[in-house]
């Protein structure tokens, strides 16, 4: 009887004799395991990109809810009394992603600058107001959708001089004091404060000298510029000023705390401070010296010694 001739093709081969593989089959089976294994990869990749983008912005909003509740903390009888909104205030019109009130102060825009469309809100709150920026750069082709931006209430600086009189040496009030971001060291400071919404920078100079200084006015107020904070993330704009020819109250009854209102949005100060007076030549060594630990108040000051009023 004849046999049945035995089939020794591959596939044969595979099906009749376990373990056996054909060449070809398995170089194939070994390339489609090899891209799905990059293909994972690569999701795997983009997967963690995204989770290192989403965390990054996560901290960003943690940090300023911080930032807004630790001035909260300072005074909570004006953040609790401003009734709590639900409608948002924000450019675009978008709700935020983080709601602590209404924030009524300057907004960025400018188109010059590389701004495209609306930005989206990230957190509101009184004081500022946090979102992402969607920028194109002048003369650049890279398209940025996650500029972080800041927009804060424009400030004053001051740098006041003391009563004199015509034949005396010029001294300058300072403060010694600390302040929160100071990592507990002292510092000298001078008059600093936010322009309130509608408020002239000169006005609220003004006003804040009368506040932090026991009621001394002064007849000039030299404007000495209007700075950025921070060109990249905003913050707002500083108006220096230099106050001379100023005078103390003649009467010695204890003059009145300045009695905040629920829409004013500067906080008092609540460090301890301690007001000094201190001649030209020693406000030179302190600035050169790095003893206003503060840009803004260095900047001012330094600004304020060039005058020619000083010079």
């Amino acid at each position: 009887m004849r046999s049945r001739r035995q089939d020794r093709s591959p596939a044969a081969m595979e099906d009749h004799e376990p373990g056996w593989h054909s060449p070809s089959v398995e170089s194939g089976n070994h390339s489609s395991h090899s891209k799905d294994k990059d293909n994972h990869q690569s999701v795997t990749t983009i997967s963690h990109l995204r989770l290192q983008r989403n965390a990054l912005l996560a901290i960003c909003i943690l940090l300023s809810a911080a930032t807004i509740l630790i001035q909260c903390r300072k005074s909570p009888q004006v953040f609790f009394s401003m009734p709590m909104r639900q409608e948002q205030h924000t450019s675009s019109g978008s709700d935020c992603v983080v709601d602590l009130g209404t924030y009524n102060g300057p907004r960025y825009h400018s188109i010059e600058s590389g701004m495209m469309g609306e930005p989206k809100c990230l957190l509101n709150s009184k004081w500022i107001s946090v979102s992402l920026h969607t920028v194109q750069f002048p003369g650049s082709d890279s398209i940025y959708d996650d500029w972080m931006w800041i927009d804060y209430h424009d400030r004053i600086n001051v740098l006041v001089e003391d009563e004199r009189k015509d034949d005396e040496e010029r001294h300058f009030l300072v403060f010694e004091q600390t302040k929160y971001a100071l990592e507990g060291k002292t510092s000298w400071a001078i008059i600093g404060g936010i322009i309130e919404p509608g408020e002239e920078p000169e006005a609220a100079a003004r006003r804040e000298v009368q506040e932090e200084m026991n009621g001394i006015t002064c007849q000039k107020f030299h404007f000495l510029g209007r700075y950025r904070t921070d060109v990249n993330r905003g913050m707002g704009w500083l108006n220096s000023f230099l106050a001379t020819q100023c005078s103390k109250p003649r009467t010695h009854e204890h003059q009145p705390e300045h009695a905040m209102g629920v829409d004013e949005v500067g906080v008092a100060d609540t460090e301890a401070q301690k007001l000094k007076s201190v001649t030209l030549k020693e406000l030179k060594e302190a600035a050169s010296n790095g003893l206003f630990m503060e840009v803004q108040w260095t900047a001012t000051v330094a600004q304020a010694l060039l005058h020619p009023e000083l010079s």
